[in-house]
C-alpha cells in the first residue's frame, strides 16, 4: 500500500469519527436541552397548578408549594365578572450581582422573577383553562444559586375533569451556557395515585409530543414512548422518575431517553441516552 492511499484511508477515518462524535454530542445536547426545560415547565405546572387548586379564592385550602417569601399578587379575585380572575407569582429580583441568586424554593432550585396566571373558571370547575405567561419582561430565572437561567414562555393547562389535564407550551425559551433553547410541547397529563395528604406524594403520568431547537440551534423532536412519572415529593419535583422518550434530531439521528436508568424510579435527575447502540448516564439540569 502506497503511502497517499495510507495517508488517505487515515483522513477517511479522522472525518467519520469525527463526524460521529459530532451526531452524538449533537444527539446528547438535544435530550439534555430537552430534559431542561421540560423539567422546569413540568415545575411551573406544578407550583401554578398547586396554588391555583389551594387559595380560597381559586379552589381550596390547602399546603403549598411556593417556598416562603414568593409573594402571589391578585389583579382580579372574582369569577362573578366574566372574565375570570388574574394573578402573579413573584419570586423577587434576580441578583444580578456576585451571587446572582433569587429565593430558594422547595425542589432545590433558586428562582426570581414573575409569572403571570389567568383562570377562566374555579378549579374545581370542569373544563377549568389556565393561562401562565412569562414574558422577557418578567425576568424569570431558575438556576442553583451560581448559574441562573432565563425562562419565558406561554403555557395553557385545561382541566377536564379531577384527574385529567392537557398542557399545551408555547414559545418556550431557556436560555443555556452555550446557547437558547426553543421549545413546544402538546402533554395529556393524568394524576394516577392521590396520596390524600394534599399535594404531597401524589403521582402523575405525562404522555405526548415535543418539538424544539437545542442550544447549538439544531432542531429535533420528541415523542414519548412510556408515559413520563412525577412524583410530589420533597427531592423528585426537578425531575421524572421513570418513562422513556424518543428524540430525533433533524439530521436524522434518533435517540432514547430513560428517565429511570437503574430501574428503582429513584428521585436521582439521572437520564439514560440510548444512540447507536451506546448509552451515556447524564444528570438532568
Amino acid at each position: 500500500m502506497n503511502k497517499l492511499r495510507l495517508v488517505s484511508m487515515v483522513l477517511i477515518a479522522a472525518i467519520a469519527f469525527t463526524s460521529c462524535r459530532k451526531e452524538l454530542t449533537e444527539s446528547i445536547q438535544s435530550a439534555s436541552d430537552n430534559a431542561a426545560i421540560e423539567t422546569e415547565y413540568a415545575q411551573i405546572y406544578d407550583v401554578v397548578s398547586d396554588y391555583a387548586s389551594t387559595d380560597t379564592r381559586t379552589g381550596k385550602t390547602d399546603d403549598l408549594i411556593l417556598p416562603s417569601g414568593a409573594l402571589v399578587i391578585f389583579n382580579d379575585t372574582t369569577f362573578t365578572d366574566g372574565d375570570g380572575i388574574d394573578f402573579y407569582l413573584d419570586y423577587g429580583p434576580v441578583d444580578h450581582g456576585a451571587s446572582f441568586k433569587g429565593i430558594l424554593c422547595k425542589d432545590g432550585r433558586y428562582r426570581a422573577g414573575k409569572i403571570h396566571v389567568s383562570m377562566d373558571h374555579r378549579w374545581s370547575d370542569f373544563p377549568c383553562a389556565i393561562n401562565v405567561t412569562i414574558a422577557s419582561s418578567d425576568e424569570y430565572y431558575v438556576g442553583n444559586g451560581t448559574k441562573m437561567y432565563k425562562v419565558t414562555g406561554l403555557k395553557t393547562i385545561t382541566r377536564t375533569s379531577t384527574t385529567s389535564y392537557t398542557v399545551e407550551v408555547n414559545n418556550a425559551t431557556l436560555q443555556r451556557d452555550n446557547g437558547t433553547v426553543s421549545w413546544n410541547s402538546s402533554r395529556a397529563v393524568t394524576q394516577s395515585y392521590d396520596a390524600g395528604t394534599g399535594w404531597y406524594n401524589d403521582e402523575y403520568t405525562v404522555s405526548g409530543s415535543a418539538s424544539g431547537t437545542n442550544a447549538n440551534g439544531v432542531t429535533y423532536t420528541v415523542v414519548t414512548t412510556t408515559p413520563l412519572k412525577k412524583k410530589l415529593t420533597l427531592g423528585c419535583l426537578t425531575t421524572f422518575i421513570a418513562g422513556k422518550l424518543l428524540v430525533t434530531n433533524s439530521n436524522g439521528k434518533v435517540l432514547e431517553v430513560n428517565y429511570d436508568s437503574y430501574n428503582n424510579e429513584a428521585c436521582d435527575k439521572t437520564v439514560t441516552i440510548t444512540y447507536n447502540g451506546h448509552t451515556n448516564v447524564i444528570q438532568v439540569w
